[in-house]
């Protein structure tokens, strides 16, 4: 049985839509089963808003990434942000990261597996505290 980590909203992404980290990500994701949080659908969906908007990316191609990635969030384990509020907003003030970020943290320290991520800076920030690991 594969051990179990928390993939962040990033992670996610990676493993739908074509960004420099999709081959570490699709190399993470076999390694885990994922848990993740419920709001990283509505993240996901602002990622692919910002690709067509933005970016001016085809909005057929991006609803077909979008959809894969929330199959793959619906495959998950989730856990309601509402879960751990508290937790996240002490891991935010000590750890100097965004609410948002400490959610994912809590959530992963909270079911005592690693944090998977792509944000070099809030990894770096959490490392020495917290179990985040860079993929």
């Amino acid at each position: 049985m594969r051990d179990r980590a928390v993939f962040d909203t990033g992670v996610i992404v990676a493993l739908y839509f074509e960004e420099d980290a999709s081959e570490r990500a699709v190399t993470a994701a076999g390694k885990y089963n994922p848990i993740t949080l419920d709001i990283a659908a509505a993240e996901v969906g602002n990622v692919a808003w910002k690709r067509v908007v933005q970016f001016g990316e085809d909005k057929d191609a991006i609803w077909q990434s979008l959809s894969k990635c929330l199959e793959f969030i619906q495959s998950c384990t989730q856990i309601s942000f509402f879960f751990q509020p508290r937790p996240a907003y002490d891991i935010a003030l000590e750890n100097r990261t965004t609410f948002y970020d400490s959610l994912f943290l809590a959530a992963a320290e909270s079911e005592k597996v690693p944090l998977l991520t792509l944000d070099r800076k809030m990894y770096e920030k959490a490392k020495g505290n917290l179990n985040v690991q860079m993929v």
